[in-house]
């Protein structure tokens, strides 16, 4: 595994257990909150940059972007909205019925 790759994963995995660990000491998921960054990449498959877009257009790989929460200056993600969002999305039993799916929503 090259070593970029490798530490990607490691700083990942990092980042995904920090922003759970309110969670897992029992605070319920609609209480939790993470920042844009332990969201993006971590547990949306997407850049920083693609996040902060779709709170403009509202739309995120798709579709409808994850609700948000503004804190003054700083947003926040509610856990439980990421994983509703994560949850709410497309799934498909091959390659050619998820190319279908999206041509007939005028995507591709």
């Amino acid at each position: 595994m090259p070593q970029s790759t490798k530490s990607f994963t490691t700083e990942r995995g990092r980042a995904i257990a920090e922003a759970l660990e309110p969670y897992r000491a029992g605070l319920p998921a609609e209480l939790v909150e993470l920042t844009e960054r332990q969201v993006f990449p971590y547990l949306i498959p997407a850049s920083l940059r693609t996040g902060r877009d779709s709170r403009r257009t509202g739309e995120l790989l798709g579709r409808q972007a994850p609700c948000y929460v503004k804190r003054g200056r700083s947003v926040r993600y509610r856990l439980q909205d990421v994983l509703n969002w994560l949850a709410d999305g497309d799934t498909y039993g091959s390659t050619a019925e998820a190319l279908h799916a999206v041509q007939a929503k005028g995507v591709a």
